[in-house]
């Protein structure tokens, strides 16, 4: 047993003298997938800002009533596609009922009495020709008729007034859209500003986002940035609106950019915001090497190629080649060669 146990114990001995411990971040040699290699440099890339932001709809509006009822029925459920003009929430009209009799009585009687009142103004006018009257008499006649007219006016104003109230008694989408949000339910108490039902329109989503002012100030209404969501994934949205001052809350300015129509509302997006350029290291997508979560180069050097484990970045704009490129963050110096 004891020439077995040392010649084991040779054969361990000189196999860590021969191959010695391997260089932390570095991976055996291995062949290149092609001959060709490129010398790492340096380039000037545009540095971004990560701000996160939520998507909506260019046009959304949150419906309210203006008078105080019972709601009777809600025509429309979260989710639910509406149409202009479609009746989503209606109200109890009782009382407008009510209203209604009263001020169509109210505009009887005053036409009623402007009538007499211009019958009047005819006879004194007449008598007031023939010398039969004083002229004070037929002023009077004259000014009561005014008073009768202003009586007619306010009772069909208050008639008006019931109209409106019966137009808010039925809650209509503005726009064609989607149903985001409601809180109206049947029996329910309505009260005037009290948010019932949410639709956002159809058509072009943007995205809000939040940007430190001395950010803010580098951008320009059109300026590309590339939006990056969990679903329905990357785009590139164009700047539309920028706020002239900062939220005294957030100290952030307000950006809005817009995105396809087809990105749903409600989702959270990072947004990647130019705030100028800065030196670093790009490579082509084909010189990266993926072994699971990890992502290396082949570094060639004289003694021959070593795989080494890199920390990349995002990604970048196609280069000359058409070929995507990343960012590497570290484990690459300017003026080393890596294979492709």
């Amino acid at each position: 047993m004891k020439p077995a146990f040392w010649s084991s114990l040779v054969l361990a001995t000189t196999l860590v003298a021969c191959g010695g411990e391997a260089e932390p971040g570095h991976a055996p040699a291995q062949s290149a997938t092609s001959g060709e290699t490129i010398e790492v440099t340096t380039e000037s890339l545009s540095s971004v800002l990560p701000v996160g932001g939520t998507v909506r709809a260019r046009e959304q509006a949150v419906l309210s009533t203006r008078i105080m009822a019972r709601i009777t029925s809600v025509d429309a459920e979260v989710g639910d596609h509406v149409t202009a003009g479609q009746v989503l929430v209606r109200l109890g009209t009782d009382d407008i009922a009510a209203n209604r009799s009263r001020a169509e009585a109210a505009q009887r009687v005053a036409e009623a009495a402007r009538d007499e009142a211009a019958r009047q103004v005819a006879r004194m006018d007449t008598l007031y020709a023939q010398d039969a009257v004083p002229l004070v008499q037929r002023d009077q006649a004259r000014l009561a008729l005014v008073q009768a007219e202003s009586q007619l006016t306010m009772a069909q104003a208050a008639l008006q007034e019931v109209d409106a109230a019966s137009r808010y008694a039925a809650l209509r989408a503005p726009f064609a859209g989607t149903v985001v949000s409601r809180t109206a339910s049947v029996g329910d108490l309505g009260a005037p500003g009290m948010p019932l039902m949410g639709v956002a329109a159809d058509g072009p989503r943007e995205v809000l986002l939040g940007v430190p002012p001395e950010v803010a100030r580098t951008l320009s209404p059109g300026d590309e940035i590339s939006v990056q969501s969990e679903s329905p994934g990357q785009t590139v949205a164009k700047v539309r609106a920028i706020a002239s001052g900062a939220d005294p809350r957030t100290r952030t300015v307000e950006v809005r950019a817009d995105l396809p129509a087809d990105w749903p509302t409600g989702v959270s997006v990072t947004a990647l915001v130019p705030e100028g350029t800065r030196d670093g290291i790009a490579i082509p997508e084909s010189a990266i090497v993926r072994r699971g979560q990890l992502t290396g180069v082949r570094v060639v050097t004289d003694q021959g190629e070593t795989l080494r484990w890199v920390r990349l970045g995002r990604r970048l704009d196609a280069g000359e080649e058409g070929e995507a490129r990343f960012e590497v963050l570290s484990g690459l110096e300017p003026g080393e060669r890596i294979g492709l």
